[in-house]
């Protein structure tokens, strides 16, 4: 029994792009929120991930800051959060400070919880600024 390339090479390929065509707002259409990350010059806003509480009528903000050329020591500045409804008002804004696991640690974590309950279609932006406005 011969095996063809072409048929095993297929299917896998076929799921790729599959998966390359499909935007993440149609794998999940109850998506309501959608995260934008502005760094600064010197350092990057990684991970970030908001989740709404209903219940509570709360959004958290969590995520990470590390710098562009990898680097222990402090970060300086502050992470600025804004929460924007489908027409780009602000619905809610606040700062949230900076922290570091240890020492040696070569990023560094936010959270912040913010007292909204953003609708469908709102955005959250998360800028990391060097100094306070």
């Amino acid at each position: 029994m011969r095996l063809n390339i072409q048929s095993i090479t297929a299917g896998p390929l076929a799921l790729a792009w599959l998966l390359m065509a499909t935007p993440l707002e149609a794998a999940n259409p109850n998506a309501p929120l959608s995260v934008e990350r502005q760094s600064s010059s010197r350092f990057d806003v990684g991970f970030v991930q908001a989740k709404p509480n209903a219940a509570e009528s709360s959004l958290t903000v969590r995520g990470t800051v590390r710098p562009r050329i990898p680097a222990r020591g402090a970060i300086p500045g502050q992470v600025h959060i804004t929460v924007l409804d489908a027409d780009g008002y602000a619905l809610a804004e606040t700062d949230a400070s900076l922290m570091r696991r240890n020492r040696q640690a070569q990023s560094a974590h936010f959270h912040a919880q913010l007292a909204v309950d953003p609708p469908a279609g709102s955005r959250v932006r998360v800028e990391h600024r060097l100094t306070r406005p």
